[in-house]
């Protein structure tokens, strides 16, 4: 079959990323005979116009639309993408009466609700490598693709007709030698302009950390690749684009102990000059792991800390305390590393004590940057959805596609004008929430100057934290900015 993929995503602050997901399921589909053609939405001036043109002379017979994300999870600057993506399906309509099917993590945390806002044909929820080639081969032989597990369909004169039949599973064939479809991306302009690549190692994750979507996504175990299969995938891109910059986009990293360690001892043995940066869990991560990751060729860690106070990180269900964030923070910067913290205020129970004790701890720490989340986000599924509703603080339609977050009643006056203050004095700090944390001009400018890797790693030049701190010279509240499509509770 002729099937044409569409990356809905034309988001490009912090940096437009590589739809790595997507490219996973380019390579399915190819593999299993069909034809295929990518319609990427992230660059353009008139990018529906230029899909339209593509239906027309592609004529695909299936259209497969990836959802990335449902909005950008910032509050109170937060960008609901819902409208963007019912433009999408509107352009793809007007153009062709063929299947459109739904999928995409996006997508995957509200499937129901985006099949009925978006009229897909069909969605798959969750991991979609070999539920696609499934639902591609049904349509193929005429039979009815909802019947596989894991396979929304919608009857156009009933729309309580929306169902999936059983939950779909995980998909085995990832890990065993799939690596993703780029060649029919630009991916060598997803480098100039987001300055960083990307790979994946592993799926799933083990924690619970309370608001966090990851395990609802990918499952509650880790799916590890082979170490010699990343760094294959890793030398290739090096020797079919040129030296870049990675980022390995798992949720962490570091953990189990020995998947990285692996990773790492393969990219020394090879002898590979690359530089990666990930995100990390400050769990296990001691002086040998950061000084082998080192020098392996990391540049930086993205910690998710999001806190450094000890009852606050139990309400958050994390699996560490204070102390295990200051002893990884100091590992890494004893190995060379640069130390981005993620931070999350506002959460259940959080009070002035606990915001002050986070704040004085990652002060004390030093690192590179600090990223601070004012609000927790409200996914459906999530145990912290699921607490809020059994204490009687949110009721389930709160969970809808429409972004909420929760901030702490008692806090909500006091949060904004703090955390700007901490912007100001330190100058590394980052409020996405309350200040776009890079505008485009200047995104574009520092990835033609030819600066590469996250840009959070500037904010260890004294002239960059100026210009970081010259945002918050008048600190004050956020709150009241006007956005009909989130709400707080």
């Amino acid at each position: 079959m002729r099937v044409l993929l569409v990356s809905a995503n034309r988001e490009h602050i912090p940096d437009p990323i590589f739809p790595l997901g997507l490219a996973y399921i380019a390579a399915a589909t190819q593999h299993a005979g069909h034809d295929i053609d990518v319609a990427d939405l992230c660059f353009g001036r008139n990018p529906l116009a230029r899909l339209q043109q593509q239906i027309q002379t592609f004529r695909p017979e299936v259209v497969g639309l990836s959802i990335r994300n449902v909005d950008n999870a910032a509050y109170p600057l937060t960008v609901d993408y819902l409208s963007l993506h019912q433009d999408v399906v509107d352009a793809i309509r007007a153009a062709t009466s063929v299947p459109v099917v739904l999928g995409g993590s996006g997508f995957s945390i509200l499937p129901e609700t985006f099949m009925q806002k978006l009229h897909g044909d069909y969605g798959i929820s969750g991991e979609a490598e070999d539920l696609f080639v499934a639902l591609l081969d049904a349509l193929e032989n005429g039979l009815d693709p909802g019947n596989i597990p894991g396979v929304l369909t919608q009857h156009r004169e009933n729309l309580a007709g929306l169902y999936i039949k059983l939950p779909g599973r995980p998909s085995p064939r990832w890990n065993n030698s799939l690596h993703p479809a780029r060649q029919p991306f630009d991916y060598g302009r997803y480098i100039r302009r987001g300055g960083t690549g990307n790979i994946q190692t592993k799926r799933g994750c083990i924690f619970k950390c309370n608001y966090c979507t990851y395990p609802l996504l990918e499952g509650h175990g880790f799916r590890e690749r082979l170490a010699t299969d990343v760094v294959d995938e890793i030398q290739t891109l090096l020797e079919t684009y040129g030296p870049h910059p990675l980022f390995f986009v798992d949720s962490i990293l570091n953990f189990p102990r020995g998947h990285i360690e692996g990773i790492c001892e393969e990219i020394l043995h090879r002898n590979l000059a690359v530089r990666w940066s990930c995100y990390a869990t400050p769990v296990k991560l001691d002086r040998n792991q950061a000084q082998l990751m080192a020098r392996a060729g990391c540049e930086g860690i993205d910690l998710g800390t999001d806190a450094v106070d000890d009852d606050q990180l139990r309400r958050l269900g994390k699996s560490f305390n204070a102390a295990t964030v200051f002893r990884a923070n100091r590992y890494c910067l004893e190995a060379g590393l640069r130390v981005c913290h993620t931070l999350i205020f506002g959460g259940p129970g959080e009070t002035g004590t606990t915001i002050r004790n986070t704040c004085r701890a990652i002060r004390d720490m030093q690192p590179t940057a600090v990223i601070a989340m004012t609000g927790v986000r409200i996914y459906p599924g999530t145990p912290l959805a699921e607490q809020l509703i059994a204490a009687g603080k949110i009721s389930r339609s709160d969970t809808g596609l429409t972004p909420t977050f929760y901030i702490e009643p008692d806090i909500a006056d006091f949060l904004p004008g703090y955390l700007q203050q901490q912007a100001l004095e330190t100058g590394n700090w980052v409020l996405p929430g309350m200040e776009p944390p890079l505008l485009p001009l200047s995104q574009r400018v520092l990835r033609a100057l030819g600066i590469s890797g996250p840009l959070w790693r500037l904010l260890r030049f004294p002239w960059m934290r100026q210009i970081s701190r010259s945002k918050f010279r008048r600190p004050g509240t956020s709150w009241g900015i006007p956005n009909l499509r989130r709400k707080v509770l």
